[in-house]
């Protein structure tokens, strides 16, 4: 199932130095339609408890409460500013919590809530079955898991990589020749981006969950969202080791305008949905 999003060749606009977040990419129109793809597996009820895993500063909370104003909602993330930018986002419509997706078994009562909610940021999770198994304590007998990722191993066209080549190759050439060597990375891939679509029905089949359905589709996103991914520290830190995180966002912003200015520059990426019930 394709989807294609706002692609058109238009110039960069006034955000040639984003701030190197999350916040960034969450604001994204084109990564919108990622997140609505999720809010509709979202299973409709009578006011039902909600917990919003990796809520950030609150934008699909928000989307989640503009759906259905009378659920009751909480939000989980491990950083402060941003939880703060959700509460006065939101004020008293939901309540935010600082913990993550491991520690959410802690945080709150056994069988308490009816959905869990992890939007684009489950190939965060280092430990993806100490966080699955967390979730399915907290989560009520018949309570739905749902969550997506762009981020796993095959979510990129093999067409585009070349591109993401020539992104990274031409910003760590430029950070070289401004006396800014980026430093060999010995870590690797992040484990989360390495996991497949297998990987994850393994881990939700490992935790006890039933019902599991999972679906692929495919996105085309222009430079709005290729800017917005430059300024993550995912991306930037990943591309740029040893740089300065805000620096490497704005090395690759500019290489991006570059390459653009040559030629439309889109990537086409698949973002994997999953569904899974707690018996």
């Amino acid at each position: 199932m394709n989807a294609r999003a706002d692609t058109g060749s238009a110039p960069f606009t006034g955000d040639t130095q984003p701030p190197s977040d999350y916040a960034v990419l969450r604001r994204d129109p084109e990564y919108a339609g990622l997140n609505r793809a999720l809010l509709d597996l979202v299973p409709a009820g009578q006011a039902p408890a909600v917990l919003d895993v990796g809520c950030g500063d609150g934008a699909v909370s928000e989307e989640l409460l503009l759906r259905d104003p009378a659920m009751s909602l909480v939000g989980v993330d491990p950083d402060p500013a941003l939880l703060e930018a959700a509460r006065a986002r939101l004020g008293d419509r939901a309540r935010f919590v600082v913990g993550d997706a491991s520690s959410v078994s802690r945080l709150f009562p056994p069988d308490v809530f009816d959905v869990v909610v992890l939007a684009n940021c489950v190939h965060l999770v280092p430990d993806l079955a100490e966080a699955l198994d967390a979730i399915g304590r907290v989560l009520a007998g018949g309570g739905r898991l749902v969550f997506n990722s762009a981020f796993y191993s095959g979510a990129e066209s093999p067409a585009d990589l070349p591109r993401y080549a020539e992104l990274v190759g031409t910003a760590r050439a430029t950070a070289r020749k401004r006396g800014l060597p980026p430093a060999r990375s010995a870590a690797g891939r992040p484990s989360g981006l390495r996991r497949t679509v297998e990987d994850y029905q393994a881990a939700l089949a490992a935790a006890g969950f039933t019902d599991v359905v999972t679906d692929e589709r495919a996105f085309t996103f222009g430079p709005r969202f290729l800017t917005a991914l430059c300024s993550t520290p995912m991306f930037a830190t990943a591309a740029l080791p040893g740089v300065a995180r805000h620096i490497a966002a704005e090395l690759l912003t500019e290489t991006l305008e570059e390459l653009h200015e040559r030629a439309p520059f889109t990537i086409m990426r698949r973002c994997v949905y999953f569904s899974a019930t707690r018996p």
